[in-house]
């Protein structure tokens, strides 16, 4: 029997078979497929692997739930993460997924959905009577919603639900399968009073689609005039409506595209006195435009091409303006309108080999007073002890100013680049001088260094009280010490942190 596949199924059938064989071929071809549709139906939130892996709840018992992911102002909530809610929420999203590796869309999918998630979502729910029919883990995932929403309650947070079925269908739904849907809706959206509820649908054009999208590589701006550059170089210097650069930083459901604010040395600062002008700014009525009150903010980019009035950007980052664009985001978010105002946005193409983007980093976040280190918080290796910091140690490294003070974690866990500097110059001072304090005939009544080791040991852990130098797997520790590259390693750390250090940790070009 001839296929009656259009082409853009048989370009996802191929796109699926070349992912599985390369990322998970170890997976049965549902369950990547599963993978795959959350993947991209979660595309605007920037999640990692991991993070769309908690999500997954597929299985045995799974009340027709694929997946389910709970999202604080835009921040995915992990299993840690709820322990460390902010006190006020502007908007709480739930996002569940079904999934069919099939050719359409069938009436009994939103049927069953329609039967247990007014169940699942009820604080009142009887948590014995639920386990003997549903898995642990898609259990412990509506818990979780349920208790952010209970925490919050008193931010009065907008509440949004999202289901999105996704398949290899080649059309869009059949009426019927809308309109149970419509009902399943309806249904969610009394969660709570203001709650407010969609249905999405994946087809194999959508899927398509997504995958040729990519992690939101690019993205276009709308100026209100031609932009400006030189020969110099590739760059541009516009103006842009605000609700346009609105727009720009946004995802297809308005969240804010934390993504673009990678290289950015500082996280949103929260309601300091300049953000506070900003905002006024923006809801002042005098007629006066925003931009003649504003800096603009600078796009680092890897190519800009102007089409029409769009400027076409790959890979676009946001190195200086994050406070702006947070508050024309929130500003927005509450319902704020454009007036014809406008900002200014430079957009700068840095060659792909040297230091121009780095450069261009510091001198743009110069003109406001941060400490020198601050300066090197996309450095590689700052996002090393970072991630060293987090899985061994438990501590959070705030290599971009306020990132966990606004996610919410306990002030004892935070490290800053200044603490850890400090902490590495002290004892990193110490060990050389307990070194000194061996005399030679202590030395040669101890051959093996076993004594000299237990007492630098002791200074180790006089030194390193929290446990973050041995968390970061410090390698002036005494059992590092005399492995090999040890030296180096210790060299090549000394060099990243601000502050001063010994002479025997500075590299020699700086001695």
């Amino acid at each position: 029997m001839a296929s009656t596949q259009n082409n853009d199924q048989r370009l996802l059938d191929r796109i699926l078979e070349d992912q599985h064989r390369k990322l998970a071929p170890e997976k049965s071809r549902d369950d990547f497929f599963t993978f795959f549709s959350a993947d991209k139906a979660l595309q605007d939130w920037d999640l990692d692997n991991d993070e769309i892996t908690d999500g997954i709840v597929d299985g045995a018992r799974d009340c027709g739930i694929d997946g389910i992911w709970t999202f604080v102002d835009e921040r995915y909530i992990t299993a840690d993460a709820h322990q460390y809610l902010p006190s006020r929420a502007n908007k709480i999203e739930l996002v569940l997924l079904q999934a069919k590796n099939s050719s359409g869309y069938q009436e009994t999918v939103i049927e069953k959905l329609h039967f247990h998630l007014p169940t699942l979502l009820d604080m009142s729910r009887n948590e014995e009577e639920l386990s003997a029919h549903t898995n642990a883990k898609l259990l412990d995932r509506t818990r979780r919603f349920l208790h952010i929403l209970e925490e919050l309650a008193s931010s009065f947070p907008q509440v949004r639900v999202k289901v999105i079925y996704a398949s290899k269908a080649a059309e869009t739904p059949h009426p019927n399968v809308k309109s149970k849907g419509d009902r399943l809706r309806r249904e969610l959206a009394r969660i709570t009073s203001d709650t407010k509820a969609e249905i999405e649908y994946l087809s194999a054009a959508d899927l398509r689609e997504r995958t040729a999208r990519g992690a939101r590589a690019v993205a276009q701006l709308v100026f209100t005039e031609t932009p400006m550059s030189t020969s110099l170089g590739e760059g541009y210097v516009c103006l842009a409506r605000i609700d346009e650069y609105y727009r720009f930083i946004t995802s297809d459901n308005e969240a804010l595209r934390l993504e673009l604010f990678d290289s950015n040395v500082r996280d949103y600062a929260g309601s300091t006195a300049v953000n506070t002008a900003i905002g006024e700014t923006l809801k002042s009525g005098t007629g006066e435009d925003f931009w003649w009150f504003n800096n603009g903010v600078s796009v680092v980019a890897d190519a800009a091409q102007i089409a029409g009035k769009r400027i076409i950007v790959k890979d676009p980052q946001i190195v200086n303006g994050l406070q702006t664009s947070h508050e024309i985001y929130s500003y927005f978010q509450n319902g704020g309108q454009h007036r014809d105002r406008s900002l200014l946005v430079k957009i700068v193409v840095a060659p792909e080999s040297g230091t121009a983007r780095l450069r261009i980093i510091r001198a743009t976040n110069s003109q406001t007073q941060l400490p020198a280190g601050a300066l090197r918080a996309t450095e590689s290796i700052q996002k090393d002890i970072e991630e060293s910091l987090t899985h061994a140690g438990g501590y959070y490294y705030e290599r971009r100013a306020n990132y966990y003070r606004n996610l919410g974690f306990p002030v004892d866990r935070v490290v800053s680049m200044t603490r850890l500097a400090r902490e590495f110059t002290a004892f990193a001072q110490g060990l050389r001088s307990a070194r000194r304090r061996f005399s030679p005939h202590e030395k040669r009544g101890d051959p093996t260094g076993a004594a000299a080791t237990a007492r630098l040991a002791t200074h180790t852990e006089r030194c390193d009280r929290t446990g973050i130098l041995r968390a970061c797997r410090h390698p002036g520790a005494p059992e590092a010490e005399h492995r090999p590259g040890a030296r180096q390693e210790a060299t090549a750390a000394a060099a990243k942190v601000p502050g001063p250090v010994p002479a025997r940790y500075r590299p020699l070009r700086a001695r």
